[in-house]
């Protein structure tokens, strides 16, 4: 966590035997130091060896991390960095300690929040500080007012990811950051172009870096996503697929936008399909990549019948693994029609979209629990919905099992011949 992004305020103790911060009376307790804070356990209820020690940040307090109401009773030094980093309203007293007269000097900080606030009650640095933190809470009415307050607040949401951009390590190895989960999200409800390119930016970022940031994000809301803010326009979408250092299920999403760029106009058919029938060479991903499989699948959404013969070639090829996607499908898809694939395409489109943010986004998993590691979101839905993810596992196994066997069969024919 970088220092001046979120500056530390002091030091709490949690009791390991029972998950609470130690309180002073109803605040929690924040110390001038770790040192300061351990004198203070000494009177605690369990010995000082049974606290871990917190350090405190300002989004911390803001977050009412011990939940306390917003009340925290700090030592001097720590109500000095408070007020001198705090822009939230607050109100200090003095601490009287009439059976310790020896205690040390301690004040209660009381924050100044209304009592169900709405969204009409949050201010701009409020919103993007309730979005800086993860706390298995879903923001809805921040998000309601981010909606009001949309034209002030783009131009933060799009530094948030470019920030990102800057220095994603500092995203990955801190797993309690969150903003930029809300911010991609809005952006592509808000539709806004000016988002377009530090989105395709941060999705290019190679190995697993972008799951590791945004989880199921990557292939459940990115292909609309990239829809949204491209401004009708795919030419930048179409690099990005041919990135052969970008994540393959990313590039796929970007595929999968493709497709729904068809049902927007932003793209004809025929040169979505043109465009894919070319990226079945063996070069666009590893041999063992279900990139091709994948693809297809996209094809046989838009109707395949100028992509047959790729198909077929592609299967002779061994890129299209038939336990993924049978080529009977596509036979199947041309009795059916045009009309009919492209029906169930616009139906996996109003599905997907994110014109209700709150339904996208409320029922993801790491908001209903309190998992002991912070999923980035939890969709179940996307290119791989309902049991598929066991269908998935399944055919990776069952194709790996294949390839070995072929390269067996290979390396056996090579001896032949050689003899």
């Amino acid at each position: 966590m970088n220092a001046n992004d979120n500056p530390v305020v002091g030091y709490s103790a949690m009791a390991l035997y029972d998950d609470s911060y130690e309180y002073l009376e109803n605040a929690c307790y924040i110390a001038d130091s770790p040192e300061s804070l351990k004198k203070f356990l000494e009177d605690a209820m369990f010995h000082p060896n049974d606290y871990r020690i917190d350090t405190i940040t300002l989004n911390d307090i803001s977050d009412d991390y011990g939940c306390s109401c917003g009340e925290y009773a700090m030592e001097p030094e720590a109500l000095k960095r408070f007020e001198q980093l705090s822009g939230i309203p607050y109100r200090v007293t003095p601490f009287d300690n009439f059976f310790d007269a020896k205690a040390p000097e301690v004040f209660i900080v009381q924050l100044d929040r209304k009592i169900g606030k709405t969204a009409e009650d949050f201010t701009v640095p409020e919103i993007l500080a309730s979005f800086k933190i993860f706390d298995h809470t879903y923001k809805r009415e921040e998000i309601d007012a981010a909606i009001g307050l949309k034209d002030q607040i783009i131009p933060h949401l799009i530094s948030i990811l470019e920030n990102l951009m800057a220095d994603p390590q500092r995203y990955v190895e801190d797993d309690s950051l969150y903003d930029h989960i809300y911010a991609v999200m809005l952006l592509g409800h808000f539709k806004e172009p000016r988002a377009h390119q530090v989105i395709i930016d941060i999705f290019s970022l190679s190995d697993d870096v972008p799951d590791q940031l945004f989880g199921d994000i990557c292939t459940a809301a990115l292909p609309v996503i990239l829809l949204n803010t491209c401004n009708g326009s795919v030419e930048n979408i179409k690099p990005f697929i041919l990135n052969r250092k970008a994540d393959d299920f990313c590039r796929l999403s970007a595929c999968q936008a493709l497709a729904y760029a068809v049902l927007e106009g932003y793209i004809s058919r025929e040169n979505a399909l043109g465009f894919f029938n070319t990226l079945f060479t063996g070069t666009e991903a590893d041999e063992i990549s279900d990139f091709w499989g994948l693809l297809a699948m996209i094809i046989l959404d838009l109707y395949p019948e100028e992509s047959m013969e790729v198909i077929k070639q592609a299967y002779d090829d061994e890129l299209i693994f038939p336990g993924m996607v049978e080529f009977g499908d596509f036979e199947k898809a041309l009795s059916l029609g045009k009309d009919k694939c492209l029906e169930k395409l616009k139906t996996d489109l109003k599905k997907d979209s994110l014109d209700d943010i709150h339904a996208r986004m409320s029922g993801w998993y790491c908001f209903d629990h309190e998992p002991k590691t912070i999923p980035a979101a939890d969709f179940g839905d996307g290119l791989f919905s309902g049991d598929s993810k066991q269908v998935f596992d399944k055919v990776q196994k069952d194709k790996k099992k294949h390839k070995k066997k072929k390269r067996k069969q290979a390396k056996a024919s090579k001896k032949k011949n050689r003899r």
